[in-house]
């Protein structure tokens, strides 16, 4: 049986910390060395494709078995890996999330740990996310769920709608990609098994 590659674009590939002691990568920044850079503590594998890797030590970590699909159910697991990634901070550590390019399912992770943690709403988490990582692009599947995760946290109305996509017709996207300058990126990676 061959080793499971994965070719993704360094940009999206690359460790960002997000606030003290978050941090976020693609699965190719996934390195004994780059574990060791940051002190990572505890790992939190957001894919269903990439194994846990074993060459990365004795670093605690859960596996989320999702696929990046529309239909994926992530909602379940929110609130559940950020009280788990608050706790591991909150001792001093220091927690990686990782899906296979870092945009979609990790950072799905993340805005839901930033809303409930660290923000007032998920538009300014995705605000601080975006600044921080460029490419921030949750699945619209995973869009709706952080929506329906903002209000039942935040005991609020969302701040984020989905609004009809003018670029592609009949199809929504978040409210919060008509703030950015630049058009909504496509994400370039090629995924070998």
């Amino acid at each position: 049986m061959s080793p499971v590659s994965f070719n993704v674009n360094p940009e999206y590939a690359q460790i960002t910390e997000l606030v003290h002691g978050l941090f976020i990568c693609g699965v190719s920044s996934l390195t004994a060395e780059n574990m060791e850079k940051y002190d990572i503590s505890f790992i939190v594998n957001a894919t269903n494709e990439v194994p846990n890797v074993q060459s990365l030590g004795n670093i605690p970590r859960v596996k989320l078995w999702l696929e990046d699909s529309p239909r994926a159910s992530i909602y379940p697991l929110l609130d559940q890996q950020t009280d788990q990634i608050e706790a591991v901070i909150a001792t001093g550590g220091n927690v990686l999330v990782h899906c296979v390019a870092g945009i979609s399912r990790s950072a799905t992770i993340c805005l839901a740990f930033l809303t409930k943690f660290r923000c007032r709403s998920l538009r300014q988490a995705y605000h601080l996310m975006a600044r921080k990582r460029s490419l921030v692009r949750p699945n619209i599947g995973f869009w709706r769920q952080l929506i329906v995760y903002e209000q039942d946290v935040k005991k609020s109305i969302g701040t984020i709608q989905l609004v009809s996509d003018k670029t592609h017709p009949g199809q929504v996207i978040p409210d919060v990609y008509l703030d950015e300058d630049i058009g909504v990126r496509k994400p370039s990676f090629a995924v070998n098994f």
